[in-house]
């Protein structure tokens, strides 16, 4: 009877061992998962398998980017790309006027030398130097296609401009 009263003791103590230590891995389970915040709002839970597939976007700064706020928290952070946009000004001596032809207006021209390189990507299109007049109109149809072409405008030698214009 003593031994019967033993082995019972001794299976109660060990079962309740037991569940405690199913309640601690249910705890530890609870937190295997990670918690995403977004602007701190709870977005969602993952489990540790769905979050290793972010793994990586923590040290690349990818599109999907997780930092991390603690041991269980991390936060779903949008990289965000600024594009400069190119301020183009155009040129008060090469232009195009009303008509869409070429204008081109120099000052001073009896007393300085003016050349003007027009450039279609690489390529030079024209070479236009000595001009000896205030205003000239090169036509749209001296240019292969509509689109930007690149200028350098020079005085003296020396390097006035460097700009673009654009042809419709």
């Amino acid at each position: 009877m003593r031994l019967f009263i033993f082995l019972s003791l001794v299976f109660l103590f060990c079962s309740g061992i037991a569940a405690q230590k199913n309640t601690k891995k249910r705890a530890r389970k609870k937190t295997d998962k990670q918690q995403i915040f977004i602007k701190d709002k709870l977005y969602k839970e993952l489990s540790k398998s769905a979050y290793n597939q972010f793994k990586d976007s923590i040290f690349k700064n990818t599109k999907d980017t997780l930092t991390r706020k603690d041991k269980n928290t991390v936060i779903l952070s949008p990289v965000y790309k600024i594009e400069l946009q190119e301020n183009w000004i155009p040129s008060i001596y090469v232009f195009t006027n009303s008509k869409g032809n070429l204008a081109i207006e120099l000052p001073n021209t009896q007393s300085k030398r003016y050349s003007l390189f027009i450039y279609d990507g690489k390529l030079l299109l024209h070479n236009i130097t000595n001009l000896n007049e205030d205003k000239w109109v090169v036509e749209k149809s001296n240019f292969y296609h509509s689109g930007w072409y690149q200028f350098e405008l020079y005085c003296d030698g020396e390097l006035l401009e460097r700009n673009k214009f654009y042809l419709q």
